[in-house]
């Protein structure tokens, strides 16, 4: 009973944390009916992350090779963690047995794990850098820029369009 129990709230946990990430996480998934768009938002990221970092030359030489590098390979781990299904696939998904849904969670959590690598991994170096100070303005960019990347979605889908 308890074992049902855990399961339910893990799923209910899974499907929440589904739910919520993957607006955000979708970003990192280039558009498939606009590649354009998604170099738009690419290059849009840099100059915001460039504007809040104010990086010295020297910085910004080292220091964007590294984050690039870092991105590519988030992105993909990402995509892996957060694939864009179908709705077949997603109907699909919700009718797993135990044993494939205790199968999906652990692959889930490994790849999670090694998100957190990749981060930690990647926190060493840019704290080699630049100052702690500009590692953590760096994270706070991304959260901010993600922030405002879907309040502009959100408002092209569903309010007036202002012009800036």
């Amino acid at each position: 009973m308890k074992a049902q129990r855990m399961m339910k709230i893990l799923g209910c946990g899974l499907l929440n944390l589904a739910f919520f990430a993957v607006p955000i996480i979708t970003l990192a998934q280039p558009p498939q009916d606009n590649p354009d768009k998604w170099e738009q938002i690419k290059a849009q990221k840099i100059a915001y992350l460039s504007a809040k970092l104010e990086l010295k030359p020297s910085e910004s030489q080292k220091f964007w090779p590294v984050y690039n590098e870092y991105s590519e390979k988030r992105d993909k781990l990402l995509n892996e963690i957060y694939p864009k299904l179908s709705k077949q696939e997603l109907d699909r998904l919700m009718m797993l047995s135990d044993k494939e849904a205790a199968q999906r969670m652990d692959e889930y959590f490994i790849k999670q794990t090694q998100l957190l690598d990749l981060e930690k991994k990647y926190n060493a170096c840019f704290r080699k850098i630049l100052p702690d100070s500009k590692v953590f303005r760096l994270y706070m960019a991304e959260m901010m820029f993600k922030k405002e990347l879907l309040d502009d979605m959100r408002r092209s889908k569903h309010g007036p369009k202002e012009e800036y």
